[in-house]
């Protein structure tokens, strides 16, 4: 009976993320076809690659979650049994990198500075290199995505709400609505990061529930950022 339970847990979770991979492509072609092409605005084209990254990225993370991680199944042997460092690794480089890219446009569109451009990819890159080339314990790992990731949580919200108070109209709605976006996004991915440690101390080791709220967390992020993005080609 619990391993049905668990193989339905496990196919609903793959769906879900199904949906948010589909959602990043979605947004890429939607703001990179219907938005930049029209508008030429760099920001608008750092953000489409943000996705397609981010699209990338996810691929690798779902092939290593539920073909090669060994606590995806109740019981038995992952398929790609060996290889989930290699998932995980390539993953974590690829959006980390996507978050460079982004934190690098924002930076330079709100302070019109290379430095300021510079100083703000920085840090992601770092992270980037970090888990993506260099062996890590799988806690370690995970802590280490998640507090940094909780920090770009705060991050770039708060650089949309920033521009939100700089400016009014449909503009405000629509850099409230992108920040939050982006905060709920950046939560679920938290969430991702940390669910095993975070389904050890608060759900008696099952990850069921931190495994749902990821991918729905990210979901109803990424409907909040179209939203703002939609306004902002209104206002």
């Amino acid at each position: 009976m619990m391993q049905t339970v668990d193989m339905i847990i496990r196919e609903v979770h793959a769906g879900l993320w199904f949906l948010v991979v589909g959602y990043y492509f979605f947004l890429f072609i939607f703001l990179l076809f219907f938005r930049w092409r029209n508008t030429r605005n760099p920001f608008q084209f750092a953000m489409a690659m943000f996705f397609l990254l981010l699209a990338i990225g996810r691929c690798f993370y779902f092939v290593g979650d539920f073909y090669a991680d060994p606590l995806s199944l109740a019981t038995g042997t992952p398929f790609l049994d060996g290889t989930l460092d290699f998932w995980l690794m390539a993953g974590s480089f690829i959006q980390w990198i996507a978050l460079a890219t982004l934190s690098a446009t924002a930076g330079f569109m709100i302070f019109g500075k290379k430095e300021a451009q510079i100083a703000f990819a920085i840090p992601a890159v770092i992270i980037a290199i970090t888990l993506g080339f260099i062996p890590l314990e799988p806690t370690f790992r995970g802590l280490l995505s998640g507090v940094f990731g909780a920090g770009y949580a705060l991050f770039i919200p708060l650089l949309f709400w920033y521009l939100a108070w700089q400016s009014g109209g449909m503009l405000r709605r629509s850099n409230l609505f992108l920040g939050l976006g982006f905060f709920v996004l950046f939560a679920g991915r938290v969430i991702h990061a940390i669910r095993y440690p975070m389904a050890d101390v608060l759900f008696n080791n099952s990850i069921a529930i931190p495994g749902v709220i990821a991918p729905g967390l990210i979901i109803i992020g990424l409907i909040f950022i179209a939203a703002g993005n939609e306004w902002g080609q209104t206002g």
